[in-house]
């Protein structure tokens, strides 16, 4: 009898220590791993949502890019950290909603291997063309493009961009040579240099561009216009039928990550987004905040894994 107590005093020791490290959590600087590299829309997320985490938890909160394969490098370096939040991702529905429609085998699960923590931005991309393109609407890109010898080329830095590509084409009937890029600043890069001819990205790796005029946007891809760029009409306005490509920004951590830990995290990503100088950031990349708890979080991402099996097919994108 003696001896059950004993343990069951060790057992109970042993949780309320638990516990109470994990309401003192952080106690060391987190990494946050970014599936792409610097300068894209996420890179520019994480470390705004960086630097509030820092304020609100008291710790530092260190971004590491690890761009590559779709994303999946990155996943599969956080799917095989320790749960103890000292790893944690901050990821788009590249790596959780459409590789799964691409990609016959995945290195990773993405509903198994993850712990989702919270919602952050929802984000369209934008139909952007060379500075010299001899066209400056949507209907004289579509006219342009049809007649183009050779066929025009698009380049993408994500399966966003490239299933807005594979839309387009799908919807319109023209033709464009798919050019791959590791992530949007090297596709932006060649755009302005004219050694491809469109590009998908997001408004926040494009708007500086855009004031600069080394780019023009034709078109956005989501279901309205972007705050900034009041001006250009969605591919639906302009006579696109059925055309609608959000991407969205989300925090992860390996799975079996403690409740504890992910509801501290989850409040300070509300708290974040509920700043209005965040908000004011968010406004100014054209996106949207995107709140959630981790349960929302789960559900939804289960739903856009569905929504891009379509989106896959109608595109006639190839899965690997």
């Amino acid at each position: 009898m003696r001896v059950r107590f004993g343990v069951l005093a060790a057992l109970c020791l042993a949780l309320v220590g638990g516990a109470r490290a994990d309401e003192a959590y952080p106690r060391r600087p987190v990494t946050v791993v970014v599936p792409f590299p610097a300068g894209s829309a996420t890179d520019g997320v994480a470390r705004k949502l960086a630097e509030s985490l820092r304020v609100e938890l008291g710790q530092s909160f260190i971004v590491e890019n690890r761009a590559g394969a779709d994303g999946i490098v990155a996943a599969r370096a956080v799917a095989s950290a320790a749960p103890d939040g000292y790893t944690l991702f901050i990821t788009t529905n590249t790596t959780h909603a459409a590789n799964p429609a691409i990609y016959r085998q995945l290195p990773y699960d993405p509903e198994k291997d993850f712990t989702p923590v919270g919602g952050i931005i929802k984000i369209p991309f934008m139909l952007a063309v060379r500075p010299d393109f001899p066209a400056d609407d949507l209907a004289g890109f579509l006219k342009a493009a049809k007649a183009a010898n050779p066929k025009l080329s698009y380049g993408s830095g994500n399966t966003g961009s490239r299933a807005s590509g594979e839309m387009l084409k799908s919807r319109t009937g023209i033709d464009m040579l798919h050019v791959p890029y590791r992530g949007s600043p090297q596709a932006l890069t060649d755009l302005i240099g004219g050694r491809i001819d469109v590009f998908f990205p997001d408004p926040a790796s494009g708007l500086g561009m855009i004031q600069e005029k080394t780019i023009k946007i034709l078109a956005i891809t989501g279901d309205k216009r972007v705050k900034s760029l009041p001006a250009i009409g969605t591919m639906e306005e302009q006579g696109v039928p059925n055309y609608r490509i959000v991407a969205w920004v989300a925090m992860f951590g390996p799975a079996s990550l403690p409740a504890p830990v992910t509801a501290k995290l989850n409040g300070a990503i509300n708290k974040a987004l509920a700043d209005p100088e965040f908000t004011a950031f968010i406004d100014q990349i054209g996106s949207d905040p995107f709140p959630t708890d981790p349960a929302g979080l789960a559900a939804f991402v289960k739903a856009d894994a569905k929504s891009w099996v379509e989106i896959v097919d109608t595109a006639q994108i190839e899965r690997k």
